[in-house]
């Protein structure tokens, strides 16, 4: 469990119909752009996840994993906290605020 792995959220995982190539898309929670050593770490995690998926699969052979920043998954967070309404403030009553 590397500390960079927490920072990554998966978006979506498709497999392909003949089962030999998966696709991870990705997002980062801070909502940033991935960094040379994140890229590193999942390019290093790809052969774990294609033996995992060969062994609990029981596939005979080992799909291709290959992970993609979501960038859309990322424009659609912008647009959503844009689109969201301000807060409205309370109704004023005539009373004096509590302190």
């Amino acid at each position: 469990k590397h500390p960079l792995a927490q920072q990554v959220k998966i978006t979506a995982a498709r497999l392909s119909p003949d089962l030999g190539h998966l696709r991870v898309q990705y997002v980062l929670h801070d909502g940033g752009e991935p960094h040379a050593a994140l890229l590193e770490l999942l390019a290093r995690a790809a052969p774990f996840v294609s033996r995992t998926l060969q062994e609990e699969l029981a596939l005979r052979h080992r799909p291709t994993v290959v992970f993609h920043f979501d960038r859309d998954a990322v424009q659609l967070e912008r647009v959503r906290a844009l689109l969201k309404p301000a807060p409205t403030p309370p109704e004023d009553d005539g009373k004096p605020p509590t302190p």
